[in-house]
């Protein structure tokens, strides 16, 4: 393969071209920056003169808003924040942060929301660090090379493993039954020992991200791609699975942006409204009956009656920040274990089955739950117990800062197997789209952490039987960009 085929967009022509926009952009974060921390410092002058929780807990706001500033300007360009690790966190802590302290801003305690505000803010100051120890990964061009050896093996073997991965969830579903309920079907597939098992059908997805990145970055078999596409929204509608939806359009607005044409910000904003309709009526739907037209239909027509509904709904869902502050409340009064340091290793030995460890300690958001919501737990369900949390359980104010850090750095490596990897890479990476927004809200020691390890390991099954059954030509295509 030859320099002019694989050409970084850090050449010099695309430096000059693209010095301006990112100018442009980190000095407009940086401005919105300059100005969230001038309103934190009159909000805790007014705290320091007149006293009021209300002014700290604004003061701390601004602080936050104005590092999301910070986040996004390391960057360096819209072009390359969009989508990226950095704009999830950016996300995240808008809605599950900033909007739901702004909804329940009269109504929760005044201590334990500072200390989940200050948690969030001294995460949000390691991650900076962490941007600055390890910059922002570019993009590697990659020209469409539609005749590679492998690539027709290549395309067989992903269509079969798709169809043959749909069939063996479709057996698995039968197997165990499930109900009418989201949390019934969950209860289901993930607490009678079958968890694992039904990890194995995610192949198919793996298998479906290899397709459409061949249709995006080489211009191959992009009819399979679409006709793939609509069957994987169908079976999302179905079931109800508002991640599915959302998730597979970002996707395909990502594989866009980077190797079709550029996805402006303004065209993401007004998909947003969309995005958080799809979620409010999916989530209505799954807490009451699955694949049920009659209930589709009585569900649409109550949001379309009552337009608040949706978003109140939407933001109800956002529901980490007051979990956060209950945490932090039974840490103060001593009702909070400590762990020091030791959820970090118990998530790596999630996967021992309790047979054989009878005391393997509960995830941290399962521990949390029972402490916060004793009910909820008992159904089943568990809250948002965040990384700050859980590292606030581990080494205090200090971990809070630490795990922020850490989680720059794996950013940074999960952007190099997005933006500059192999197609396998790229496939993987994809299996864990979002990142690092899913670990931040339910911290290390998660169900989160535990399948992105299992899918990581059958994924490298799976690539070993591709060279097994398909030969060496596929397992190279595979290797290759």
């Amino acid at each position: 393969m030859t320099v002019a085929t694989l050409r970084s967009d850090a050449a010099p022509e695309g430096r000059k071209r693209a010095r301006p926009a990112r100018d442009q952009f980190s000095t407009r974060m940086l401005w919105l920056a300059a100005a969230m921390f001038t309103g934190c410092g009159y909000a805790l002058l007014d705290f320091g003169v007149n006293g009021g929780d209300d002014r700290l807990t604004e003061a701390l706001l601004w602080a936050i808003v104005g590092l999301m500033g910070l986040v996004a300007s390391n960057t360096g360009s819209s072009h390359r924040f969009l989508f990226s690790c950095a704009f999830w966190v950016t996300v995240d802590f808008l809605f599950y942060i900033v909007l739901k302290a702004l909804a329940v801003f009269d109504e929760a305690p005044a201590r334990p929301m500072q200390m989940a505000l200050l948690s969030a803010l001294l995460f949000l100051l390691g991650y900076v660090a962490g941007q600055l120890l390890w910059p922002t990964q570019h993009l590697l061009h990659v020209t469409p090379r539609p005749n590679a050896p492998g690539s027709r093996g290549l395309y067989v073997w992903l269509v079969m493993s798709f169809f043959a991965f749909k069939a063996l969830n479709i057996v698995l579903l039968m197997a165990v039954g499930g109900g009418e309920t989201a949390l019934e079907l969950a209860q289901a597939t993930q607490n009678a020992g079958a968890s694992y098992l039904f990890k194995i059908p995610t192949l198919a997805t793996a298998s479906y991200f290899l397709l459409i990145l061949l249709a995006y970055k080489h211009r191959l078999y992009r009819r399979t791609a679409i006709a793939l596409t609509l069957l994987v929204f169908l079976e999302a509608v179905v079931g109800a699975a508002r991640f599915t939806l959302v998730s597979t359009a970002l996707i395909h607005l990502l594989l866009c942006h980077l190797y079709v044409r550029r996805v402006r910000m303004l065209y993401l904003m007004l998909l947003g409204p969309l995005l958080i309709f799809i979620v409010a009526f999916f989530g209505l739907v799954r807490d009451i009956q699955v694949g049920s037209l009659d209930v589709y239909a009585q569900t649409l027509n109550t949001l379309v009656e009552d337009r608040e509904l949706i978003f109140k709904v939407f933001m109800g869902r956002m529901d980490m920040l007051p979990q956060m502050a209950d945490g932090f409340e039974l840490a103060r009064l001593g009702q909070l274990k400590f762990e020091g340091g030791m959820s970090y290793v118990y998530a790596f030995l999630h996967a021992v089955p309790r047979n054989i460890w009878p005391d393997k300690p509960p995830l941290t958001a399962a521990y949390v739950t029972e402490l916060v919501k004793p009910y909820a737990f008992a159904d089943g369900v568990n809250v948002y117990s965040s990384a700050m949390l859980e590292a606030y359980m581990n080494l205090r104010w200090a971990g809070v800062f630490l795990i922020g850090t850490a989680l720059a750095g794996l950013s940074r490596l999960y952007e190099q197997a997005l933006l500059r990897g192999s197609l396998r890479a790229q496939a993987l990476a994809l299996m864990a789209f979002t990142f690092p927004m899913q670990l931040v809200n339910e911290g290390i020691h998660s169900n989160i952490l535990g399948s992105l390890l299992y899918i990581a390991a059958i994924f490298g099954l799976w690539l070993l039987a591709s060279r097994a059954v398909m030969g060496t030509a596929v397992a190279k295509r595979l290797a290759r960009p």
